[in-house]
């Protein structure tokens, strides 16, 4: 879930699972010249001890 300063949210889901050490496609977000205050993601190990590591990459 994307969070934008001016309160809009925006639901992204992914088309498949990502593996480790993978990557998911280029996601195009909605709207025009907006500022993301917060990324929020849900997602499961299964079943690893590990925690996952994750990167969020953006440009704009």
């Amino acid at each position: 879930m994307v969070h934008f300063r001016n309160g809009d949210t925006q639901e992204v889901a992914l088309r498949n699972d990502i593996p480790a050490g993978g990557e998911s496609r280029v996601i195009d977000l909605e709207g025009n010249r907006r500022i993301i205050t917060k990324v929020a993601f849900w997602y499961d190990t299964k079943g690893l001890q590990d925690k996952a590591v994750l990167e969020l990459w953006g440009r704009h």
